[in-house]
């Protein structure tokens, strides 16, 4: 058998694997910190889900603005502030979507 190769270094991964792995490790943290925070006990979806839609509108309005904003903070903040409204702009949506389907007649 040959002896195990040495993990890599921080400094010879690609760039943009070490963006993900950081960012990660950061909205995981920020997860964290406002689960534990929190007042209210969610269940583990309800939080999964609402991280998972943030980090997507977080994501999709980076790639969206990318090379619109002239200053790198203002791309970042856009980011940030779409990803901290879109888990309520959703849950609001879906709240609107069950009550116009409640208020709908059924065609029988």
């Amino acid at each position: 058998m040959s002896p195990l190769s040495t993990p890599p270094s921080a400094d010879s991964l690609p760039v943009g694997l070490r963006d993900i792995v950081f960012g990660i490790t950061i909205g995981a943290v920020a997860w964290l910190v406002r689960y534990l925070c929190s007042p209210d006990k969610y269940s583990m979806g309800y939080i999964l889900r609402r991280t998972a839609t943030a980090g997507l509108a977080s994501l999709l309005v980076g790639l969206a603005t990318k090379g619109y904003f002239s200053s790198e903070g203002m791309a970042f903040a856009a980011a940030g502030c779409a990803g901290y409204a879109a888990p309520e702009l959703w849950d609001a949506l879906l709240a609107r979507a069950r009550a116009l389907r409640v208020k709908s007649p059924s065609k029988e």
